[in-house]
């Protein structure tokens, strides 16, 4: 549950990528970074910062979607340990709070193609529906119903490297490889409707939720970032196929 919502704090930095970096045309109200430039990383950071209420409304030459609020269709959560052995299915994700997502790093090693990026957001609120079925803490729990989840100051640190490879003679980028780190504080969660809606079992299994959710939270690190990681490499891949050349993507 809380771990959807680092999930999304990374999103973010995937959104800013194909709007920002990884448009065919770039709509003419857009900041444009040139790798020539030798201070591109202050132009990628303070591009971040002017895009934010094109990003906030959506913008549709990118095909970008509003960000706040910020809609996830689906993610499936699998996580198998002593403390959380479970399977989850969320649909259907309300993220609100994106908006105000604040960039410190992010940097392009224009000739070793690695990006490096830092970004932090104060507070997320999310909201969805649930399927859930598994043991927490070695007690059983399952059911489905609407959970909701909060997260104080979220950061997230990424790296990734990238190669150019040709087609019909074209520059165009391939991702090689993708790793983030997340850090959290003050996370919450709660799941309504457990047990097929037994409401004392609701209740006990969601105080046992409140009173151990950071350590929950950090066992399933691992699994929040192996997300974290696809859904990147996915969205980028998508651009790819879209034929979007490097000297579009990151203009000389």
């Amino acid at each position: 549950m809380v771990l959807k919502t680092s999930v999304v704090v990374n999103y973010l930095l995937i959104v800013f990528l194909s709007s920002v970096l990884g448009a065919k045309d770039l709509p003419k109200y857009f900041p444009r970074c040139r790798r020539s430039d030798p201070k591109i990383n202050d132009c990628l950071l303070k591009a971040t910062d002017q895009v934010r209420p094109y990003l906030i409304k959506g913008v549709p030459e990118l095909n970008v979607p509003p960000i706040e609020p910020f809609i996830i269709p689906e993610v499936t959560l699998e996580q198998g340990s002593n403390i959380l052995n479970f399977k989850a299915k969320l649909n259907d994700i309300v993220v609100r709070g994106l908006s105000k997502y604040k960039f410190s790093q992010f940097d392009f090693d224009v000739p070793k193609l690695h990006f490096h990026c830092k970004a932090a957001i104060d507070e997320l609120k999310l909201e969805g529906k649930y399927e859930v079925k598994g043991a927490l803490l070695g007690a059983p729990i399952h059911g489905k119903g609407i959970f909701r989840a909060e997260i104080g100051n979220s950061n997230i640190t990424v790296f990734q490297a990238i190669r150019i490879i040709k087609k019909r003679g074209i520059d165009f980028t391939q991702v090689i490889f993708t790793n983030s780190t997340i850090d959290v504080g003050k996370p919450k969660a709660q799941l309504d409707g457990l047990f097929d809606n037994n409401e004392a079992l609701t209740k006990a299994t969601n105080a046992v939720i409140k009173d151990n959710v950071e350590r929950l939270f950090e066992d399933l690190k691992p699994v929040i970032e192996k997300v974290i990681n696809s859904m990147i490499e996915d969205l980028l891949f998508k651009l790819l196929t879209e034929n979007v050349p490097y000297d579009k993507l990151y203009p000389k």
